[in-house]
């Protein structure tokens, strides 16, 4: 680990120190381990000392946590590579002839100073114990040291003496003195005039203290204030005047919009008065969104006109149960289906038509069109609604078909753009009475 934080510049950090009660083999290699044998407790580093190349490390236990008493065998101490390096077993020590620390019952401490061969070159950090302490033999060694202190009192400023207006001799806790001068300060009391001003330094931003204030930090405190008041505003809304005007010269602003939200509905559970209305969902939306009449009447007749979906209920119901209620169906033709529902359902009809054929030749707006004329494999006393839909077409032009229905048939018209003999295929779906 030595040669390791050399080589990356790291520095070496001493993190904690583990006690065990472990019985090493007599042929085991302790270079190799990795840990103790047995840990029962570790304990933080409390002091560091260095010497040349040697470390001292200072770290004390308790058995305030031991339930029960074990023979000191093993000690190992705990270091990494960098601050975020991996922890490893930095040394270990065994003893054959151990000594016993007895269980918290009897309340027992030992303060050891470990010393580990580690180069002068590498820099040692070590985490230290949060509840380190001197004990009082070293705090009597501290105070009788009279150098302990000598580097922080020999910085303190003993004494400022004042030669002139602009000339201070300042006398440090050792005794040496220095002189400095300060360039462009008068006595406040000698500005008489304008022609005899008082100068200072300009405080550095955000100074807050009973130091005098040059005209240049007050100028500068104040734009500072009034662009962070601003903070990027646009053009228009940089003054109080135009965020007057922006709110309309409102001084019941707040009031204001208070009250026309209350005119709103809430958001949770709201409570609509005469006819709302939402927009109509695409036919292939199946969320939350809300329906519109326009969407329900659309999915009610897509369902109905649907043959598949219309001949499994029919195959499901059974024949003999439809023909009890007067029920009639045809899905025989793969080109033409209809269900008659008979009296008890108030005689309602469906039909669906598939129609195919060509656009024909060019007209002159530049459409193609076709017209077919079908009729409905059962009349309609009274047509109640219709809906149609391309199959297939030949070619990738923009097609569509439109229905022009009556009760017994309908005349189709099949256009495409700019292509003339287009296929077009479509079904129509019919509602009735």
């Amino acid at each position: 680990m030595i040669t390791q934080a050399l080589a990356e510049e790291k520095a070496l950090y001493f993190t904690r120190v583990e006690w065990g009660d472990g019985v090493k083999q007599q042929d085991a290699q302790q270079e190799l381990f990795t840990g103790l044998i047995h840990k029962v407790i570790e304990s933080g580093v409390t002091k560091k000392r260095r010497e040349e190349n040697t470390l001292y490390l200072t770290t004390v236990y308790d058995n305030s946590k031991i339930k029960t008493g074990f023979y000191v065998r093993e000690l190992g101490v705990y270091a990494k590579v960098g601050q975020n390096g991996q922890e490893y077993l930095f040394a270990y020590t065994y003893a054959s002839n151990a000594s016993y620390t007895p269980a918290s019952s009897q309340y027992n401490e030992k303060r050891v100073t470990i010393a580990l061969g580690v180069d002068a070159q590498v820099n040692v950090i070590v985490k230290f114990n949060s509840q380190q302490y001197a004990t009082r033999e070293e705090l009597d060694d501290h105070d009788a040291d009279t150098s302990s202190h000598e580097v922080i009192f020999n910085n303190f400023v003993k004494n400022v003496t004042r030669v002139n207006d602009a000339t201070f001799q300042i006398t440090k806790g050792d005794n040496t003195s220095t002189t400095i001068t300060i360039d462009n300060v008068a006595h406040a009391g000698s500005a008489t005039s304008a022609t005899n001003a008082t100068y200072t330094t300009t405080a550095s931003s955000g100074d807050n203290s009973t130091r005098i204030a040059s005209t240049a930090y007050v100028l500068r405190e104040i734009a500072s204030a009034v662009a962070k008041l601003i903070n990027s505003a646009p053009g228009t809304l940089d003054t109080l005047d135009e965020l007057a005007a922006a709110l309309g010269d409102d001084p019941n602003f707040a009031t204001t919009i208070t009250n026309l939200l209350a005119l709103k509905a809430p958001l949770s559970s709201p409570t609509f008065t005469g006819t709302p209305r939402v927009p109509t969902a695409s036919a292939s939306s199946n969320d939350t969104q809300a329906a519109s009449t326009s969407f329900v009447k659309s999915a009610m007749l897509a369902f109905l006109t649907d043959r598949n979906f219309v001949k499994a209920v029919m195959d499901a119901i059974g024949s003999e149960t439809l023909s009890r209620f007067g029920v009639k169906y045809n899905f025989d033709n793969p080109n033409a289906w209809s269900i008659s529902l008979g009296r008890l359902f108030g005689g309602l009809i469906l039909q669906g038509i598939k129609v195919s054929g060509t656009t024909g030749g060019a007209l002159n707006s530049g459409y193609s069109e076709g017209e077919k004329l079908i009729t409905y494999p059962i009349p309609f006393k009274e047509l109640l609604g219709f809906a149609s839909g391309l199959v297939d077409t030949s070619a990738t032009f923009v097609e569509h078909a439109s229905v022009n229905p009556n009760n017994s048939n309908a005349r189709v018209f099949l256009h495409a753009l700019m292509a003339t003999n287009v296929e077009i295929t479509t079904w129509i779906w019919l509602v009735g009475i």
